[in-house]
């Protein structure tokens, strides 16, 4: 046997080696210690066995009472049961507990002990969690799903991590624009959950989780150990829960946002097609150095909704109503445009008859006699000429129904 075995048989925790041990340190003993007794087969040979066995059983009772006490003084328990069976597990292998895990322990009889002080203990892990397990020193194991996980007693429970997505709203967020007005943003929709090396995959690949519940170990004690900390309301450091961690990245991006940008570049009416706002907030929740920044605490970002931008509400009338300004003075210009059109279109008309007038005259009288009085003459073919083609206008201009305009 070589100097490992016998470490691990000496101070192994799994139940096989503490029935071993119970063999070896109680069970040979009283059996021999009991027939040597009844039969007195080594009284001829050793005159002091019962002697030597009782001393044994005293002090084999001495330490596992020096154990127990040790055990009720460093945990501070009041009674001595709960320290006596929490070393029959550790020694012995006996009466080891099972216990369920998800997002916490369930109930049982043995939930404040393994709470305070750890294994041996056999764990039920729902599906959609794990548990991180640390020593005195370094974080230990990452329990997945399964059943009878066994806990060893160098570790206690850490953290039992829900791998489900979750999903948050902050009702509220409020910053200052570039020109020093105030913005608020509502309802900002946000899902997240623990971060894994195959979401990269998938957004490539396009393609969908088969197992519903990936994890990284990595992940998980990022998620445990790298969480931003904050102080109490009793002045004393604590770390900042998984939401509130989240919520902080999210509401740092509206609010680098807004103050980047003026009120009209933020809730500029939606015929300005230049401004694409929500768009570019959206965006920067995927940039990769802003998953880089979640991935810092084992988060990935799934999906999230800017929420809606309003501003003080006088502020925001009095904008509106300098819009309704600016859009009615480009109403009153195009519509002064379209009437300047009609006018000059019909000055050019009149201006075309009156000209097509003239030039009919001109032609009606080439070649004609003018006789003696050729100004009563010029006169009359004017006068006649005019009238014939007042009377050609007058037919050709009818309306479909066949009335004169």
């Amino acid at each position: 046997m070589n100097r490992q075995n016998l470490s691990g048989l000496i101070f192994g925790d799994s139940m096989r080696i503490g029935m071993i041990r119970f063999v070896v340190l109680v069970e040979i003993p009283v059996l021999l210690f009991l027939f040597n007794a009844f039969k007195g087969f080594a009284g001829r040979y050793f005159p002091f066995l019962n002697t030597l066995l009782l001393m044994y059983f005293f002090g084999l009772i001495g330490a596992l009472a020096t154990a127990v006490y040790y055990l009720k003084d460093i945990y501070r328990y009041d009674f001595d049961k709960v320290p006596f069976r929490y070393f029959m597990i550790c020694f012995f292998g006996m009466f080891t507990p099972k216990i369920r895990v998800n997002h916490r322990m369930e109930d049982s009889p043995w939930h404040e002990t393994v709470e305070k002080i750890g294994g041996p203990v056999y764990m039920d892990v729902d599906p959609g969690y794990v548990v991180l397990t640390e020593s005195l020193t370094a974080p230990e194991k990452v329990y997945g799903q399964g059943k009878k996980r066994f806990l060893s007693r160098r570790e206690r429970i850490q953290a039992m991590v829900d791998l489900r997505e979750q999903e948050s709203t902050v009702a509220s967020i409020t910053a200052n624009t570039k020109d020093g007005i105030q913005v608020t943003v509502k309802e900002t929709k946000f899902n997240y959950r623990i971060w894994d090396p195959r979401w990269d995959v998938l957004y490539r690949e396009n393609k969908s989780e088969r197992n519903p519940y990936p994890y990284s170990p990595q992940a998980i004690r990022d998620f445990v150990y790298n969480r931003p900390v904050q102080m109490s309301l009793l002045n004393q450091p604590e770390q900042v829960s998984w939401e509130s961690a989240v919520r902080g990245k999210v509401s740092g991006i509206i609010r680098g946002y807004i103050s980047k940008h003026k009120l009209d570049e933020i809730i500029a009416p939606r015929e300005n097609l230049t401004h694409q706002d929500r768009d570019e907030v959206v965006k920067e929740g995927y940039d990769p150095k802003f998953k880089e920044g979640l991935r810092e605490f084992g988060t990935i970002l799934r999906w999230w909704d800017p929420g809606a931008f309003s501003s003080e509400v006088d502020v925001e009338k009095q904008h509106i109503a300098n819009w309704g300004v600016k859009l009615a003075g480009d109403i009153q210009i195009s519509q002064a445009h379209g009437d300047a059109q009609q006018i000059a279109y019909e000055e050019l008309g009149r201006a075309e008859a009156e000209a097509e007038l003239l030039v009919s005259i001109i032609n009606a009288m080439d070649g004609l006699p003018l006789g003696s009085d050729k100004i009563r003459t010029m006169q009359n073919l004017i006068l006649l000429r005019t009238a014939q083609v007042i009377k050609a206008l007058g037919s050709n201009n009818k309306l479909p129904n066949g009335t004169k305009e």
